[in-house]
């Protein structure tokens, strides 16, 4: 693949560590950088709650997967896959502040320029209220899940990731590697 033509993909994992299911997409994105290698245009970025901070770096981008808690009336644990731009009535995204930056900051985007395609790959939250570092059972039950659909999205944008040989520790803001989150 002659990677000067390669589009750049962003997997952007987002979310408040600190209010239990809220906190998914960082522990997606963790998860990510710490077992897998993925070609040079393919970046995993923590996005955490830093909403209107992220509009440059997902500007660099062609492609973006975000990764993070949704309501979509369905079971907690559910994962959904949609297009930003086509996402269904029934997912809110009003639920925490930092949804609110995130709709923000995609309504931003084409002020800036040409924005990239936003692939959300979400799962059903179940508690987003309650502070806590862990996830309700169903939502951890569905970490695997989301990271193969974002390992199958990569795939079907022809960035195919592999498997790292050796995983890596990636520390969290509490100083806890992805291997004791």
């Amino acid at each position: 693949m002659n990677q000067a033509k390669a589009q750049e993909i962003l997997i952007l994992g987002v979310g408040n560590v600190l209010l239990t299911d809220e906190g998914v997409g960082v522990r997606v994105a963790h998860e990510l950088i710490a077992g897998y290698d993925f070609l040079p245009n393919v970046k995993v970025v923590d996005g955490g709650v830093l909403g209107l901070s992220l509009a440059g770096i997902m500007m660099e981008a062609q492609r973006v997967i975000v990764v993070d808690a949704v309501r979509g009336g369905d079971e907690p644990g559910t994962i959904y896959r949609f297009p930003w731009d086509a996402r269904p009535e029934h997912i809110q995204y009003k639920d925490s502040l930092h949804q609110i930056d995130l709709m923000e900051t995609m309504a931003l985007l084409p002020l800036l320029g040409d924005p990239p395609e936003v692939v959300v790959i979400g799962v059903e939250f179940g508690d987003i209220d309650n502070y806590g570092l862990e996830l309700t059972p169903e939502v951890e039950r569905a970490v695997k899940p989301l990271l193969e659909q974002v390992l199958l999205e990569l795939e079907r944008l022809g960035y195919p990731a592999q498997a790292a040989a050796q995983p890596r520790e990636v520390t969290n803001v509490f100083g806890h590697t992805s291997q004791n989150n």
